[in-house]
């Protein structure tokens, strides 16, 4: 009687065995399956991040080229002659002017800074060397490429 129960237990075990085998497989099934998903989504994010980007970069620079349409008309509006000769003139002359008076404040500005570095004693070249900085040069960059700049273009014309 033992024997027959061994045997039914035995027979029961060998038919349990091919479905828990069945069970693992389709356990690390699942787990491979959840992680290339995971990979998926960590794929489609990054996608998603650098379309944004590039949607967002696009946009800064259709931004840009509206800017500069625009300054382009505004700038062609304001040359148009008006047909007297003196508006015409103080038209054409106001942004040179407005520069040259802004260039030559600037000019004294930074005079009467090297006359009072030179009476505080500070040598010739070291008062220019600590007058004209990293901004000072900015600003003339500045100025020089809008005028040189805007030249260019003018010639294209």
């Amino acid at each position: 009687m033992i024997l027959s129960l061994l045997s039914m237990l035995g027979g029961g075990l060998l038919r349990l065995m091919p479905e828990l085998f069945g069970f693992l497989h389709k356990k690390t099934d699942n787990a491979h399956e959840l992680a290339m998903l995971e990979r998926q989504f960590q794929l489609e994010q990054t996608r998603a991040a650098s379309q944004q980007a590039l949607v967002e970069y696009q946009g800064g620079v259709e931004q840009a080229l509206a800017l500069l349409d625009a300054q382009k008309t505004a700038l062609q509006g304001q040359m148009q002659p008006l047909g007297i000769w003196w508006a015409d003139a103080l038209n054409f002359l106001v942004r040179p002017l407005a520069t040259y008076y802004v260039l030559l404040m600037y000019g004294l500005a930074k005079l009467a800074m090297f006359v009072v570095a030179l009476q505080s004693g500070i040598g010739g070249w070291e008062a220019i060397l600590r007058i004209y900085d990293a901004e000072d040069r900015a600003i003339l960059s500045g100025i020089l490429a809008f005028w040189f700049v805007g030249r260019v273009f003018d010639k294209q014309k």
